[in-house]
């Protein structure tokens, strides 16, 4: 817990927001951490920058809480950071990413599949794209996009042509 704490605040966070994050962190003391996380939640948008910088820490705990705490927000600010948690090493995370990008909605598209473009060969950025393409598309959607989830969810079977589809279809421009 000492190495996270001095982590925390080698960002540079104020104090008032630094005790609060320590408490975010400590999921030892559950009534705490649970009312600290509602409040942070409750702050909105302006608190997302904090987050997005705990999106980065080096602690599995600590990048968890923040993302948990993007997903609640969904705000359209944080589909970078929750498209790069995809590629976190923990799969955990990279569920609670994929969620937070279905919760933010449709504007998490366009930048999943650029996204897939300059890093198609992933397999976790592609299995996260999947999940989220699969819960975001609709009847209304094009057919292009929707065999693209299909492709995408074949996995391994041909993935240098993922980034090609979907360059294809952002060139379309049909979202």
């Amino acid at each position: 817990m000492l190495n996270k704490r001095n982590e925390l605040r080698k960002f540079g966070f104020p104090h008032r927001i630094l005790t609060r994050l320590f408490s975010l962190i400590d999921v030892n003391n559950y009534k705490k951490h649970i009312e600290v996380k509602e409040n942070f939640v409750k702050e909105g948008e302006k608190i997302l920058p904090v987050m997005h910088k705990l999106m980065k820490s080096n602690y599995k705990t600590t990048r968890k809480e923040a993302i948990k705490v993007v997903e609640m927000i969904a705000h359209k600010s944080s589909i970078q950071g929750a498209i790069d948690m995809l590629e976190d090493r923990e799969s955990e995370i990279r569920w609670i990413a994929a969620e937070a990008l279905i919760r933010i909605g449709r504007y998490s598209i366009k930048p999943l599949l650029e996204a897939l473009v300059a890093n198609g060969m992933s397999y976790y950025l592609r299995k996260g794209a999947h999940h989220v393409l699969s819960e975001l598309v609709n009847k209304k959607d094009s057919r292009e996009l929707k065999q693209f989830i299909h492709i995408i969810g074949l996995g391994s079977e041909a993935p240098e042509i993922i980034p090609l589809k979907a360059a294809k279809i952002l060139e379309k421009g049909s979202l």
